[in-house]
């Protein structure tokens, strides 16, 4: 019981040390990567990519393997652990509330172990990660996923603790549904070893201008946001 209590303890402290900045800059920037609006020419490169790139019979497979990861993450967050566990968010956590620094007054719900957020954002990113097979675009799409979902402690509406178990969480969730994905897969391998050259294909037969045409929409998403966090 007393190391549980000093693992919340050292949980709460690396939070707040994570949690706000006192500037204004950083704020905006927060707020905006957290907007769905800023994702939408990503999530429509993502699509380009499916299309372009994965055998036409399994396209829908594809899609529908990605909404149940959503739904198996958010709801298994949402609808299972949150009422399960009832852990405070900071800004709700009476030891910490009047510490935790809040953008736009937003607070979040009660209750936020786990991180629905970090679940999502890291189920997504590992079932892209074991697609494409691509040694940028994975560090990429991880990297999108852990800013994704620690700007959520930024913010304060989650515990670092809260965002671990999230991330664990979506990663499993992923690998699961992309090994279900392989299952049927499987009688593609023929078609994509004889796509040959290595430097125009990726291990699991992508194409490597339409990966680098998704990693430059990424890291061009994150020069906008930055750009817009100057004028707000």
């Amino acid at each position: 019981m007393i190391e549980a209590q000093g693992l919340i303890e050292t949980d709460r402290l690396a939070t707040l040390s994570v949690n706000g900045s006192g500037s204004l800059f950083w704020d905006s920037v927060a707020s905006l990567y957290t907007s769905v609006y800023v994702w939408i020419p990503l999530a429509l490169v993502a699509l380009f990519l499916i299309i372009r790139n994965v055998n036409p019979r399994r396209i829908l497979l594809v899609l529908f393997l990605l909404a149940v990861t959503v739904l198996l993450c958010d709801q298994l967050s949402s609808s299972v652990c949150k009422p399960l566990f009832h852990r405070l968010r900071p800004t709700h956590d009476p030891n910490i509330l009047n510490m935790v620094d809040t953008v736009d007054g937003y607070r979040g719900g009660l209750y936020g172990f786990f991180s629905g957020h970090a679940a999502n954002s890291f189920g997504l990113a590992m079932f892209f990660v074991l697609l494409v097979k691509h040694r940028w675009f994975g560090m990429s799409v991880l990297i999108w996923a852990f800013l994704n979902s620690i700007i959520r402690t930024y913010l304060g509406v989650h515990f670092v603790g809260d965002i671990v178990v999230g991330a664990l969480t979506g990663m499993l969730i992923g690998s699961i549904t992309y090994w279900i994905y392989s299952m049927f897969a499987r009688k593609d391998k023929k078609s994509i070893d004889a796509r040959g050259s290595s430097l125009l294909y990726t291990r699991s037969g992508f194409m490597r201008s339409d990966v680098y045409l998704f990693i430059s929409v990424l890291f061009g998403t994150y020069s906008v946001i930055l750009i817009l966090a100057c004028f707000n």
